[in-house]
């Protein structure tokens, strides 16, 4: 359950994390309950047979049959309960759960389905009281605790509480997460005051300065995330990950030099993530689009990232100058993302349109080839291919693909008319002026 609450966000599942598999499915045995009518044991079972199959409503009137010749069973509300927090009716099921706990205090199965309850009604205040008790059982469920003190405003007690089960058992990824959602739902003054605590506790601490930088840098606060970068430095001069939030300064301040240098700073770093570094490449690509006389730096860039990371990323600078309409390096780059990436959709596909745009015919033909074998019902490579068999006149070949791929296009009228348009001249150079024709006024007729 615990990898579900972060993959859909720790906070907002309406299931409480520690709620544990539902183990009414399985078979109770009915001697626990001493001399039993048959009457009651064929009621109980009754009730266990109509939960299997989801009739609840038949389920619980079983057990009401139980619980009128057995009042005192703790069991028969615990299954009731559970019938009737499964049908939705969970004002009755939290009835059921404190009646068996007040028969049978201290049920660990009854206390958490009695929590799934109360989280789903998103009463928190008895949640708290619940999950201080379940502590007892599993000390795991003050993870649920620190998260319910989120979810009320409650930021210092969940934040002490995932202090303490990191002192007891060690860092965690998911109370990481879930501390830092609470420093963001607070706003970041705790996280803020929490990390310069430790800072004055422990000066020489690079990792210290370093979340300080990433609470000021979240907060748009780049000033002061610089002036931190700055500390950092002033402690560790070759604390490569300060030129993180150097670059970003500089940056927005317009002073490229110094922004660069930081970038190769970024790249070159052993101890930085390959993650924050191709961050660091995208924001200057970003900003390079709007000042193009970069472009040397932003491709030196590129250059040692790929040599030191082993990363290709043509493809994004292909995609840059394909969006600044320098097609000519678009073209270049297109074609060293495909010597690494020669299956690659939209390195195919974009390559070819721009070998077609550049006249090179029989390369575009061999490549929509290609893209044909690898995606035999996606329509472009049979139009490119169309296209430039046409244009070498090639014009059996063009009919073929043509009116094969002509079949993949589905609901797109100005792809089809474009189909239909080279079907036309297809036909009409072949010596077949009378089908050219009837195709080209299908086209029109598409676009009208």
């Amino acid at each position: 359950m615990r990898n579900l609450l972060l993959l859909f966000g720790l906070l907002w599942l309406t299931v409480p994390m520690h709620a544990q598999e539902d183990p009414a499915l399985k078979e109770v045995n009915i001697d626990d309950l001493g001399n039993v009518t048959d009457k009651f044991q064929e009621s109980f079972f009754e009730a266990l047979k109509q939960k299997a199959i989801e009739n609840y409503d038949r389920a619980i009137t079983a057990l009401d049959v139980c619980i009128a010749l057995r009042p005192k069973e703790a069991i028969l509300y615990f299954e009731k309960g559970k019938n009737m927090a499964l049908s939705g009716k969970t004002e009755g099921a939290e009835y059921n759960y404190l009646k068996a706990l007040k028969l049978k205090p201290k049920q660990r199965d009854v206390m958490e389905s009695l929590y799934e309850v109360y989280y789903a009604k998103q009463n928190f205040q008895k949640s708290i009281d619940l999950v201080k008790q379940l502590i007892s059982f599993d000390p795991q469920y003050k993870e649920d605790l620190a998260r319910i003190y989120i979810r009320t405003k409650e930021f210092d007690k969940a934040l002490a509480l995932l202090d303490e089960l990191d002192n007891e058992m060690g860092k965690d990824t998911y109370r990481d997460q879930m501390r830092r959602q609470a420093y963001a739902l607070s706003g970041g003054d705790l996280e803020e005051q929490a990390i310069r605590e430790r800072i004055k506790s422990n000066p020489d601490s690079e990792q210290n300065y370093l979340n300080l930088i990433y609470v000021f840098s979240e907060q748009g606060e780049t000033q002061k995330a610089y002036e931190t970068a700055q500390k950092l430095l002033d402690i560790n001069p070759k604390a490569d990950a300060a030129h993180l939030a150097l670059y970003k300064f500089n940056l927005d301040k317009g002073n490229i030099e110094e922004a660069v240098r930081s970038m190769d700073k970024v790249l070159r770093s052993t101890s930085i993530e390959v993650k924050a570094k191709h961050s660091v490449l995208n924001d200057f690509l970003l900003f390079v689009e709007e000042h193009p006389e970069f472009e040397n730096e932003l491709e030196q860039a590129v250059a040692l990232f790929s040599e030191k990371e082993k990363i290709d990323v043509n493809q994004e600078l292909a995609g840059y100058y394909l969006k600044n309409d320098d097609k000519e390096k678009a073209l270049d780059y297109y074609l060293n993302a495909y010597q690494s990436e020669p299956e690659d959709f939209n390195v195919i596909k974009n390559l070819m349109i721009l070998q077609l745009e550049a006249l090179k015919f029989q390369e575009t033909v061999k490549l929509a080839q290609e893209g044909q074998d690898l995606y035999p019902s996606q329509p472009i490579f049979y139009l490119i291919s169309g296209v430039a068999n046409n244009s070498l006149e090639n014009y059996t070949a063009a009919i073929q693909d043509l009116e094969i791929g002509i079949d993949y296009v589905i609901e797109d009228p100005t792809m089809k008319s474009d189909f239909y348009t080279q079907l036309g001249a297809a036909y009409e150079k072949s010596g077949n002026p009378t089908k050219g024709a009837e195709y080209k006024k299908r086209a029109t007729q598409l676009m009208q």
